[in-house]
């Protein structure tokens, strides 16, 4: 009978100290949280059209509200730079920034993010992104992007 009370003791003990009490979740935000995320692009240049490639769009360590990295992923030239942005515009653009995946550099004009300006292949309502782009690898060709967010539906996705 002593052994049930010690078994009850160490189990009654177990239940208590594994409850634990968490504070709520609190959702921080960076500062350019209306521009990134990730997105469907495809290029256009000379009247020939790509496919689409994923790309994303992140705050900087520094988490400024005038700059966000803009990468590929390594699934269209493996690019991956920190553009100068203009947040309350939702404008984007420089010459020469430093691509840190490559010895090029790159050159964004005409950048934008269009909040609901876009529709998925299924055509649900989502963000549009356009920009001309120009790496130093290829002098002279500029490519146009748009696309638009991914919208994390299955059936969007390329």
């Amino acid at each position: 009978m002593k052994n049930y009370f010690v078994y009850i003791f160490i189990l009654a003990t177990t239940i208590l100290s594994s409850c634990d009490t968490k504070e709520d979740f609190e959702q921080i935000n960076s500062n350019v949280v209306e521009v990134a995320g990730e997105w469907w692009i495809k290029f256009t240049y000379n009247g020939n059209e790509t496919g689409y490639y994923n790309f994303l769009t992140m705050n900087t360590s520094d988490d400024l509200s005038n700059i966000m990295w803009i990468t590929d992923e390594g699934t269209w030239k493996d690019i991956k730079f920190k553009c100068p942005l203009n947040l309350s515009a939702k404008t984007f653009s420089g010459t020469n920034l430093e691509d840190i995946a490559s010895d090029n550099t790159v050159t964004i004009s005409n950048g934008q993010i269009v909040i609901d300006g876009g529709k998925s292949t299924t055509g649900r309502t989502t963000d549009l992104i356009t920009f001309d782009i120009e790496l130093s690898s290829e002098p002279g060709v500029i490519y146009q992007a748009e696309g638009t967010r991914r919208t994390g539906f299955v059936e969007d996705d390329h």
